[in-house]
């Protein structure tokens, strides 16, 4: 098992240097416009991000209903992805989290759902909650990495995730493995994933107003 360096209790939401940063804004207008634009990419994908957490959540508490539960835990212990406690920040908080300070891209976040799909697929892995939140961290990292023009250095992102920058490095390769090294999803998979999480959007906001 990896050690336990996810530090759940210092993901509150406190300030991040933007070490990774290329290019510094000075200009205080500049500041605050860009500002405004990443509160509004956030508002914006707030939706999105409930409906991937909620989709993740259903699969975790399906696994969890497994005979063999306790068992896959113990087996997985000493993967790169498991804890050995479950984080105290739920998901949805900790994609918020990662996206206030890396401002992802709608195409990003759906695309890491659509990855750990994948590794799932080509793998044994089974979705937990004591590894759940590296795997989605990795996918999300990998999606930015693929899909986004600018993105920031690993050591950046470590600290959003709440992990040691070798640690980072170890879930990004371990991730890549499970993929075959190969991230490529084409238009129709995209899009059937899309519809998907925006159907569920609309769904779940619905039973939300009808509560």
């Amino acid at each position: 098992m990896a050690d336990d360096s996810f530090d759940s209790e210092a993901l509150s939401g406190e300030s991040i240097e933007d070490e990774g940063l290329t290019k510094t804004q000075t200009d205080d207008e500049k500041g605050k416009n860009k500002n405004d634009e990443e509160e509004n990419k956030l508002n914006s994908n707030l939706p999105l991000i409930k409906s991937i957490s909620i989709v993740l959540i259903t699969i975790l508490n399906e696994n969890k209903k497994l005979d063999n539960y306790k068992e896959i835990i113990k087996a997985q212990s000493k993967s790169v992805f498991s804890s050995d406690k479950i984080p105290n920040i739920s998901l949805e908080d900790y994609l918020i989290r990662i996206q206030t300070y890396s401002c992802i891209e709608k195409s990003a976040l759906i695309l890491s759902l659509i990855l750990i799909d994948h590794i799932c697929k080509k793998s044994d892995l089974i979705l937990t909650y004591y590894n759940i939140h590296r795997i989605l961290f990795g996918s999300v990292l990998i999606s930015i990495k693929y899909n986004e023009d600018f993105y920031y250095d690993n050591k950046f992102y470590s600290e959003i995730a709440g992990v040691k920058l070798k640690e980072l490095k170890s879930i990004e390769y371990t991730f890549l493995q499970l993929s075959d090294f190969n991230v490529f999803v084409n238009e129709i998979e995209y899009e059937k994933y899309r519809q998907y999480l925006e159907d569920f959007c609309i769904i779940t906001n619905k039973e939300e107003k009808d509560e």
